[in-house]
């Protein structure tokens, strides 16, 4: 995993420890966007299957 997904990652952590849900939302579809597709995988353990559709990289109908 690339360094600067991990920050992501260790941000993300923090706010759902401090229990503000929205900011690691926030944080982890801005991290989706600039992973590779390793990274990308370890990212969806927390936001879900949707996240590429969140994150606005999924092909609009």
């Amino acid at each position: 995993m690339r360094r600067v997904v991990r920050i992501y990652i260790q941000h993300m952590r923090k706010a759902i420890t401090g229990g503000d849900l929205d900011r690691a939302g926030r944080i982890g579809i801005a991290a989706y966007r600039v992973a590779n597709t390793h990274d990308r995988r370890v990212l969806e353990t927390y936001l879900g299957p949707n996240a590429a559709h969140t994150a606005g990289l999924t092909p609009k109908p």
